[in-house]
C-alpha cells in the first residue's frame, strides 16, 4: 500500500521516486508489459506509392528502446513525470532508431523511399503514460488494455510495385500485416452504386 501511495504522490506532484519505492511497486505495472496486437496496414495508392499505417503498443516499444535496463514501473514513473522538452528529446531518440530499422523492399527492384513520417505527439504519449500510472495505482490487479498508437509513413518506389517485403523494428515485436489495393467507384446522388465487393 505504501508503494502505491508513493506512486500516486509522485504522479500528482511530478516527484522522482527512490529506486526502493519503484522496486516495491514493480508488480503494479506488470500487466502493461505484454504484447498487444501490433499491426500494420499497407495500402497501394498508385503504382509506386504505398501508404503504411502501424498500430503499435507504444509504451512497450519505447520501453524496449529507451530503458530496457529499468523495470517497466521505473520507466513509466520516470517518463510520465518528465518535462515535455526532455520527453520530446527522448521520443526523437526512439523514433530515429525505429526509422533506421523499418525496411520496405519492392519485388520489382529499385529504390523505396520512406517519407512523411507521422508520430504520436509528445503530449499524447505523456498522457498515455500518466493514465497507465494512475491505473496501476488505483487498480493494480486489473489487466490493463492499452489502445495502440498510430505511426504513419509513405513508401514511394522508383518502379511499379507488384509485391513487397517488410521488416519492422525489433522493439515492435510481432506485427500482423494487412495489405490491399483499394477499389474505388464514384456514386452519383440518389443512384445505387455498382456492386461493391470485398
Amino acid at each position: 500500500m505504501h508503494a502505491r501511495f508513493a506512486l500516486a504522490s509522485a504522479f500528482a506532484f511530478g516527484v522522482a521516486l527512490s529506486p526502493s519505492v519503484t522496486r516495491d511497486a514493480r508488480s503494479d505495472i506488470g500487466a502493461y508489459h505484454e504484447l498487444t496486437e501490433n499491426r500494420a496496414t499497407l495500402v497501394l495508392r498508385d503504382q509506386t506509392h504505398v501508404s503504411v499505417t502501424m498500430y503499435i503498443n507504444y509504451t512497450d516499444a519505447l520501453y524496449r528502446v529507451l530503458a530496457p535496463q529499468r523495470t517497466m514501473t521505473e520507466f513509466v514513473v520516470a517518463y510520465s513525470t518528465m518535462p515535455l522538452p526532455a520527453l520530446r528529446v527522448e521520443l526523437q531518440r526512439a523514433q530515429t532508431r525505429f526509422v533506421a530499422q523499418l525496411r520496405l523492399a519492392s519485388a520489382s527492384g529499385g529504390d523505396v523511399v520512406l517519407r512523411n513520417w507521422s508520430w504520436p505527439d509528445a503530449v499524447a504519449v505523456r498522457d498515455m503514460l500518466q493514465q497507465q500510472m494512475m491505473q496501476a495505482v488505483v487498480a493494480p490487479g486489473d489487466h490493463a488494455h492499452q489502445p495502440p498508437m498510430e505511426i504513419h509513413v509513405d513508401a514511394n518506389a522508383s518502379l511499379p510495385i507488384r509485391a513487397m517485403t517488410a521488416r519492422f523494428p525489433v522493439e515492435f515485436q510481432r506485427v500482423l500485416v494487412v495489405s490491399y489495393k483499394p477499389s474505388q467507384v464514384w456514386v452519383d446522388p440518389a443512384v445505387p452504386s455498382p456492386r461493391i465487393s470485398f
